[in-house]
C-alpha cells in the first residue's frame, strides 16, 4: 500500500507552513522558536493523523459484510481480525488476516491487508507474492512490482518467477518472460510449469512441434494435469493431428476437474476455506501438497462432523493407503461399506487396500462386487484382471481387460496390461496392437515403449 504522511496536508500544518513562506517573503527571518513551533505543529500532525488511521481507518477497513457467509467463515476471519486489533503492528497477524479474506472471496479487503503486511514486514516473501498473484488480473503493473519484490527476496527459487514470466506473457514482453521461465527450469529442471509456459509461448509463436515436445515431456511428470493435457490437445489440432488430439480430449473429460493448485502459497490459502463445499477440495489439496498426515487428521474430524457424505471415507482411505497405512484403510473402508452398501467405488477402493495387504481373494470379492453393482465399472474390471494375472489365471484376466477396454476404449492401462498378457502367451502381433494403442493414448510410459519395441522384434522373427 502506497501511505502519504498523515497530517502533512491538514490545517494546523498548512496555516503554519503559509506563516513561515509569508515571513520569507517580507524579507525577515524566522526566529529559532519560531521553527520550533513549527516543528511542533507538524509532528502533532503526523501524531494526530497516525491515530487517526489506527482508531478510524482501520476499524472501517476491518468492516466486513458477512451476509451469506456461514458460521465458520465468520468466526475465522472474527478471529483473525481480533488479532490484528490487538497487534495492530504485527505484519503476520495483517497477513494471516488477509489470506482467510482471501481464501473466502473478500478480495478488496485481502488487498488491503496484504499491502499492510507487506509494508509492516518487509523481509517476509509471501506478502508481496501472494499480492501479486492476487492483482495479476486485475491491475498488472501493481501485481509486478509485487511480484519483482518478491524474487528479490527469493532470487535463488523458481516459484516466484514462473507467475512474473506468465505476466509478462500476457502483456506481449515474450523475450523477458522467456528468461524467467528458463531461469525456473535451470533452478528446477523436472518443474512442469516452466515447461507448460514455455510450450504457450513457443504455440503462440505457431513453432506447434517445438511447443509438442514441451508437453510431452511435461505430460511424462504429471501426466494427469488438465493444463498439460489441454495444451496439448490445442497443439496436436493446430498440427493437423485430429485423431490424436480427439483422444486427449477424450482423456481430459476423465480427469476430475477439481480447484487444486501446485503453488504452496496459494495451496495453503485454499486450505484455509471454512465452508463445508470447500471440504473436499481442502482435504485434497493437502494431499497434493504432500500434507498426508495433516490430511488424515483434518478427514478424521471431518467424518465426525460431517456423516452420511461417502467422499470424505474414501478420502481418508486414499490418504491412509497412500501413507502405507493399509490396514486403517480397509478399516475405514469397511465400516464406509456398511454405512453406504450401494457405492460401487468403495468395493473398488476396498479392493486395492485389501491387494496392498496380500489378501488377494478378498480383494477379488471386492471388486466383483464393485462390478456388480456397476457393471460397466471399467477400473474394477481393470483391477480385477490384475489380480487374476498374478494369480496365474490369464484366461479369466484377459476377459476382465478386455471388459475394461469395452467400456473404457480410452483406457490406456486396459490396453497397455492387455498387451502384457498377450506378450507373456506369446501372441505378439495382438501385443504389438495393444501396446501401440496404449502410447497413443499415453505417450509418455517408456515401460510400454520398452515392451512395443519387444514385441515388435518378437514378430520380426516369426
Amino acid at each position: 500500500m502506497t501511505e502519504t504522511t498523515p497530517g502533512l496536508s491538514g490545517a494546523d500544518g498548512g496555516d503554519g507552513a503559509a506563516a513561515a513562506t509569508a515571513d520569507a517573503s517580507a524579507g525577515r527571518r524566522a526566529s529559532p522558536l519560531q521553527f520550533l513551533a513549527l516543528a511542533g505543529l507538524l509532528a502533532m500532525a503526523v501524531i494526530a493523523g497516525w491515530w487517526a488511521w489506527r482508531d478510524g481507518g482501520s476499524k472501517e477497513f476491518l468492516e466486513i459484510d458477512f451476509a451469506g457467509a456461514s458460521l465458520e467463515v465468520r468466526e475465522a476471519i472474527g478471529e483473525a481480525r481480533s488479532r490484528v486489533e490487538a497487534e495492530p503492528e504485527s505484519g503476520e497477524a495483517w497477513g494471516e488476516l488477509a489470506m482467510l479474506l482471501r481464501a473466502h472471496g473478500f478480495d478488496l479487503q485481502s488487498d488491503r491487508a496484504f499491502r499492510r503486511a507487506q509494508d509492516l514486514d518487509r523481509q517476509e516473501f509471501r506478502w508481496p507474492y501472494l499480492l501479486g498473484v492476487s492483482l495479476e488480473n486485475v491491475d498488472p503493473v501493481e501485481a509486478e512490482t509485487c511480484m519483482r519484490r518478491a524474487l528479490e527476496l527469493a532470487p535463488g527459487r523458481a516459484l516466484p518467477r514462473l507467475p512474473l514470466a506468465e505476466l509478462l506473457a500476457a502483456s506481449g514482453r515474450i523475450r523477458e518472460a522467456e528468461l524467467l521461465f528458463r531461469e525456473a527450469g535451470t533452478l528446477e529442471p523436472l518443474n512442469t510449469r516452466a515447461m507448460l509456459g514455455l510450450a504457450r509461448l513457443k504455440s503462440d509463436a505457431d513453432d506447434f512441434p517445438a511447443a509438442e515436445i514441451l508437453c510431452r515431456k511435461a505430460e511424462e511428470i504429471e501426466p494427469d494435469s488438465r493444463m498439460i493435457q489441454e495444451l496439448l490437445a490445442r497443439v496436436l489440432f493446430r498440427q493437423g493431428k485430429r485423431e490424436e488430439a480427439e483422444r486427449v480430449r477424450r482423456r481430459l473429460e476423465m480427469i476430475p476437474q477439481i480447484e487444486t493448485s501446485d503453488d504452496p502459497y496459494v495451496a495453503e490459502v485454499l486450505m484455509l476455506r471454512q465452508d463445508p463445499n470447500w471440504i473436499g477440495v481442502k482435504a485434497q489439496t493437502m494431499l497434493e501438497q504432500g500434507q498426508t498426515q495433516r490430511a488424515v487428521k483434518y478427514l478424521e474430524k471431518v467424518i465426525g462432523e460431517h456423516p452420511g457424505r461417502v467422499r470424505f471415507p474414501l478420502q481418508l482411505a486414499r490418504a491412509l493407503g497412500g501413507s502405507g497405512q493399509a490396514a486403517r484403510a480397509r478399516d475405514v473402508l469397511e465400516r464406509a461399506a456398511a454405512d453406504f452398501p450401494e457405492s460401487a467405488e468403495l468395493r473398488l477402493v476396498l479392493g486395492l487396500m485389501l491387494g496392498e495387504l496380500g489378501e488377494f481373494r478378498s480383494a477379488l470379492e471386492s471388486f466383483q462386487a464393485a462390478i456388480e453393482r456397476k457393471p460397466d465399472f471399467a477400473e474394477a474390471w481393470l483391477w480385477r484382471g490384475r489380480v487374476l494375472r498374478g494369480l496365474e489365471k490369464a484366461k479369466d484376466a484377459e476377459r476382465c481387460f478386455r471388459q475394461a477396454i469395452r467400456f473404457r476404449p480410452d483406457l490406456p492401462d486396459g490396453h497397455g496390461e492387455l498387451g502384457e498378457l498377450l506378450l507373456a502367451d506369446g501372441r505378439v502381433a495382438e501385443a504389438v496392437v495393444a501396446f501401440e494403442t496404449a502410447l497413443d493414448l499415453a505417450p509418455g510410459t517408456a515401460a510400454w515403449r520398452r515392451r512395443l519395441v519387444e514385441a515388435r522384434r518378437r514378430a520380426e522373427r516369426k
